[in-house]
């Protein structure tokens, strides 16, 4: 599989170009089905499991269970030191939208986290959400902490605009701290915004955040890479009413549907399956956190696991030719 190397002074790791996510793990009754698909990613190549404290929240007794699973199927499976873990803290507050950056939040946080997964350490541990209020120079030592208590390997954050990180990371530098080494952000092959996505909280990937991560060959961990599934259930025909892939179905992204189905029926290459391949050709390091709910699904988007297009592709996916 394609990967990339995360290094630093203490710890060092191959992230895949495919990771999985299991922000739909939210019902312990359906942890057999959850351990079949962990097991088939690994069986399959992959190596990288993604998560978040605040999964799954939104639905009736959910909270918790996408990283209890995780943790209940690393000890039945006896292979924490085989599998890259990341997570995710310091959301908002959903009801109140209050700011939860602090250290006492984020310390609750991480220790739920590593409480939940059954571990004493995470891979990467990223900011799930920013706060521009609040000065780097308060959020970068506490992560520098984590960091140097090994609870921590490796620090991230997602929604953060490639400014914050830039002054992130000018300040830690200049201060000897644990530097930011990736970044989870909204990206695939169609277009996406705040206002399409109805979450100003999200950051998507835009000609300004695209330019700075290939000016510095920043990884990026992109969710959504497949846009909900907006190409694999468009291009089999299914109707735009009521589905969440619909807010994705603006002009553009109809053109690029329309470029990926006639690239599919040239190689036979499944619909899921372009944009993945799509994210591992871009000038800089990405890996797709995707998700499933069957194994097939599973075993379709795994052969994206070392597809690259070439230029003259990418640019007909972006309808650029």
């Amino acid at each position: 599989m394609l990967s990339y190397t995360l290094k630093n002074d203490k710890y060092e790791i191959k992230v895949p170009s495919l990771t999985y996510g299991t922000a739909n793990f939210d019902r312990f009754a359906n942890e057999d089905i959850y351990f079949s698909i962990l097991d088939k990613y690994i069986e399959l190549g992959g190596n990288c499991i993604d998560t978040a404290r605040v999964y799954c929240e939104w639905v009736e007794d959910g909270a918790d269970v996408s990283e209890k699973v995780i943790g209940n199927w690393l000890e039945a499976r006896n292979n924490r030191d085989k599998v890259i873990i990341s997570t995710k803290g310091g959301h908002h507050d959903r009801q109140t939208g209050e700011s939860r950056l602090d250290r006492a939040s984020l310390e609750y946080d991480l220790a739920k986290s590593l409480e939940c997964l059954k571990t004493d350490y995470v891979d990467i541990y990223f900011l799930h959400r920013d706060d521009t209020h609040l000065p780097v120079e308060e959020i970068m030592p506490i992560l520098d902490d984590f960091y140097r208590q090994g609870r921590v390997h490796f620090i991230g954050v997602s929604n953060w605009t490639t400014a914050r990180i830039e002054k992130a990371n000018r300040f830690a530098a200049e201060n000897g701290l644990e530097l930011i080494r990736i970044s989870q952000i909204n990206y695939s092959l169609a277009h996406a915004s705040t206002d399409i996505l109805g979450d100003p909280t999200l950051v998507c990937m835009d000609t300004k955040e695209f330019s700075w991560y290939r000016r510095h060959h920043f990884p990026v961990m992109a969710f959504s890479p497949q846009a909900k599934g907006f190409f694999a259930k468009f291009a089999k025909g299914d109707a735009a009413t009521n589905l969440p892939e619909s807010q994705f179905a603006s002009t553009a992204n109809l053109a690029r549907l329309a470029r990926v189905k006639q690239l599919c029926k040239q190689t036979g290459t499944p619909p899921a399956v372009v944009p993945l391949g799509y994210l591992n050709s871009q000038p800089f390091f990405v890996s797709s956190v995707f998700a499933v709910t069957k194994l097939w699904q599973m075993e379709e988007n795994m052969a994206a696991q070392d597809l690259v297009y070439d230029e003259k592709t990418l640019a007909f996916l972006d309808n650029r030719i």
